[in-house]
């Protein structure tokens, strides 16, 4: 096998890898309904940002709540949406949208960790 049909049989795998991955996310209810709710949301696939986020999270300094808390989310704020499936892609949603539709959001994971973009503040939910 030659350099170019190792290349293009690479590209296949990940084409592939790719499409399972979206069949599996398709296939995620709770997800679906989640983004469904929210409306308005961006999905986070910048590597760096992702990686920084992750950081954060292990850090362990966040807020810790229970998913029936009513926590301080800010009407006008944008947070990150990070759940503790590694599947599920980080989503960026505004503070409104998240309590609007709070039991949607929470739903999708058992830990969902909420990252405001201004200031970097974590708040866990578990």
């Amino acid at each position: 096998m030659n350099e170019e049909q190792k290349n293009k049989l690479k590209e296949l795998k990940n084409q592939m890898t790719e499409k399972e991955k979206q069949q599996r996310l398709q296939k995620n209810v709770l997800y679906q309904e989640c983004l469904s709710a929210l409306n308005t949301f961006e999905i986070i696939d910048n590597e760096d940002v992702i990686k920084e986020l992750v950081h954060l999270i292990s850090l362990s300094r966040e807020e810790k709540h229970s998913y029936k808390d009513v926590i301080n989310l800010k009407d006008d704020e944008q947070y990150y949406i990070v759940w503790d499936e590694m599947t599920l892609p980080v989503v960026l949603s505004s503070g409104r949208r998240i309590k609007e539709n709070w039991d949607d959001v929470v739903a999708v994971s058992f830990e969902t960790y909420f990252i405001a973009s201004s200031t970097k503040t974590v708040i866990g939910v578990k």
